[in-house]
Formats: C-alpha cells, sequence, structure tokens
C-alpha cells in the first residue's frame, strides 16, 4: 500500500513540475515565432520570423542534385533545451536551433521519443525474433524484439537500457512509464495485420504494469496523456486519451466543426494534440486542448491529407511550444498555429523548396 501512494505521489508531483515548466516556456514565449529551421529539400535555412528571407546555413553538396543529405525521420524539437532530434540513415542526430549545422551523433536507432520531461531521447533498436526470440510461440506479425535506450541529447553514453520482451514496441513515454503496443494476435482475416494492446511497462521493462486499452493503437504519449483508437472502431468518439492520473479513459475534447481522423500530432508537454479533422464540406486541420478541454479550428489548408489519413507527409508539421508550425511541402505555404492564444499566422510568401522539404522547428514562438 505505501508503496503505490509513494508512486503516486511522484506521478503528481512530476505533472506539477512539468506544469509550471511548460507554463514558464510558454510565457517566455509569447511573442511571435522566431529563428525556424526548414529544411528546403537539400538546402537548410532559417527564418528570422515567418515573413523573412531564409537564411540558408546549409548548401547542397556538389551532385546531390536528387539527394537531400539533412532529410531527418520524425524531426521534432524537444521540450527543453531547444534541440531538434530525428533519424538520418540509421542514427539518432540531435541539432541545435540556434546552429542547425551542428549535428550531434546520438545513436543508432530505427525509431526514437522523447523522454517524459522533455530533456532527452529514446532511441528504439530492433532485433530479428529469429535471433531474439528463438523457440517462443508469437504471432506471425512479431518480426522484431526492441531495445529502448534513455540518452541525453549531448549524446553522452545511455542512461539506461531496457530490452522488451518479444511482442511489445515502445512507442512513446508518459510520466507513469514507457508505453507500448503488445502484439496478442494476427487478425484473422490479413494475417499482416496484428491485433494490439496499449501497455504502459514496469520500470525495468520486463512486463506490463498497467493496460490502457486491450484492443487499440496508440497514437502518442507525452506527460500524463496516452492518446489511442480502439481498433476497427467506426464512431466519432474513436480517438480517447487516457490519464495515468486516473487511470482512466475517455473521448478526446469534442470539435463542433469534425470528427478527429488519423494520427495527430502531440506537443512535448502532452496538452495540445494537432489533428485533421474530418467534416462533411472538406477535411480541416484542429487543435484539441486536453487539459481544458476545447478544440481551436484553424479551417483548410493546402497539404493536408484527405480521408482517415495522418497529420504530414506533404504538409509537414512541429510543435515549438504552444506554436504549431505547417509547412506544405509541395506548394511552399508556411503557416504558425498558438494553441494557446488560436492566433494563425500565414507567410505572405511562397518558399522555394525540393523534394523532400521539411519544417523542423523554431527558437521562440
Amino acid at each position: 500500500m505505501a508503496r503505490g501512494w509513494l508512486r503516486g505521489l511522484a506521478v503528481t508531483v512530476a505533472v506539477t513540475v512539468l506544469a509550471s515548466c511548460g507554463q514558464g516556456e510558454e510565457d517566455a514565449q509569447a511573442g511571435p515565432v522566431r529563428g525556424i529551421v526548414v529544411d528546403l529539400g537539400g538546402r537548410l535555412a532559417v527564418l528570422d520570423s515567418l515573413d523573412a528571407e531564409p537564411r540558408i546555413v546549409g548548401e547542397r553538396e556538389e551532385d546531390t542534385e536528387k539527394f537531400d543529405g539533412y532529410h531527418l525521420t520524425s524531426p521534432r524539437r524537444l521540450a527543453q533545451g531547444g534541440r531538434i532530434v530525428g533519424i538520418r540513415q540509421g542514427t539518432a542526430v540531435a541539432v541545435s536551433a540556434e546552429d542547425p549545422m551542428r549535428a550531434v551523433l546520438v545513436a543508432p536507432a530505427a525509431d526514437w521519443f522523447p523522454t517524459s520531461d522533455g530533456k532527452r531521447l529514446w532511441t528504439v533498436t530492433e532485433e530479428s525474433t529469429d535471433t531474439a526470440c528463438p523457440g517462443q510461440q508469437l504471432p506471425k506479425t512479431v518480426r522484431a524484439r526492441y531495445t529502448a535506450a534513455d540518452h541525453e541529447p549531448s549524446g553522452r553514453p545511455a542512461h539506461r537500457t531496457l530490452t522488451l520482451p518479444c511482442g511489445y514496441q515502445p512507442v512513446a513515454e508518459s510520466i507513469e512509464g514507457l508505453v507500448a503496443e503488445q502484439t496478442t494476435a494476427d487478425t484473422p482475416a490479413e494475417a499482416s495485420v496484428a491485433r494490439t494492446r496499449v501497455v504502459v511497462m514496469d520500470q525495468a521493462g520486463t512486463a506490463a504494469a498497467r493496460t490502457v486499452t486491450e484492443s487499440g493503437t496508440a497514437l502518442g504519449a507525452a506527460g500524463k496523456h496516452i492518446l489511442w483508437r480502439g481498433d476497427g472502431c467506426t464512431q466519432a468518439a474513436c480517438t480517447q486519451v487516457y490519464d495515468t492520473l486516473r487511470h482512466a479513459s475517455g473521448p478526446v475534447p469534442s470539435c463542433p466543426s469534425g470528427t478527429p481522423v488519423g494520427r495527430g500530432i502531440l506537443d512535448p508537454s502532452g496538452r495540445w494534440y494537432a489533428t485533421v479533422l474530418h467534416a462533411d464540406d472538406g477535411d480541416r486541420l484542429g487543435v484539441l486542448d486536453l487539459d481544458r478541454p476545447g478544440c481551436k479550428d484553424f479551417g483548410s489548408f493546402t497539404g493536408l491529407p484527405e480521408g482517415d489519413k495522418d497529420l504530414g507527409d506533404s504538409l509537414t508539421v512541429s510543435w515549438s511550444g504552444a506554436q504549431l508550425l505547417l509547412l506544405d511541402a509541395t506548394g511552399g505555404e508556411l503557416h504558425a498555429m498558438n494553441a494557446r492564444t488560436g492566433r494563425a499566422e500565414h507567410r505572405s510568401r511562397r518558399l522555394e523548396l525540393g523534394d523532400g522539404a521539411q519544417i523542423w522547428g523554431a527558437l521562440a514562438g
């Protein structure tokens, strides 16, 4: 009983500290967005403001017209310290927003996600089940065993390394622990699709300490919130939010203008969730406030995916504090939305982009 009480107290204190840090950062970033880092599709640039002329800090190398040496997979800005992290050629790299050409090689990684305090990052590596899980009876969709390592963005050796049991894939971290998807079975009608439950792992990463849902997919986690969607759900309230303090799930805040679809982008504090809103008159961009339930509708944008698709791809997205940055990678339109105030800003001139352009983040906003 005492151990459970102490763990609950620790979680409550962590939430309080995160909230105060997040509020302090938001207060410090109350002005216009600045120091925007953009991969123009082979050239790296910084915009001092939304309408500023791009300042090229990294030119395209010779004879690489069709290759983007700067491209990052899953680029995101850490909540604290301002480092932008992503994966480049199988390695997690941390980039300084003040000097984007300085990239620190952190560790080999197939995936990554921030620690719950927003200061560090978890790198995820894979080992084939043939060598990592010999003799175990597993669903056919389990093809790898996953190891997660907690790193400083400075590239120092990992604080700790957790090898999860076969069938568990780490996808995020909440203040209660690593969030994972456990593959429980193959879908009978389609063996290539897994049935999964969403769980929170114990501190050693050796077993599930708590089940979020018996059948669902994790959409993201940060702070005290875990977002998930039920497998095969066709209702308006498909997207659910799990509160680690109450150990209970409920629908995300409703939006009068549409229903959240696909996988959205959760900000590092766990308060704001940007998502596509599906509506009869066309899809829109919405930002849900999970702390003070509400929804801000920012309208329709070029590059916004239609149907039940994830936010991203041609409309690349990045959070910097309470500012949501969006870049239309096909047309060059750049936008900034303040989730706290509802203010939207739009660049008056389009950026000249190459293939694979990305928005990485900003110094402040």
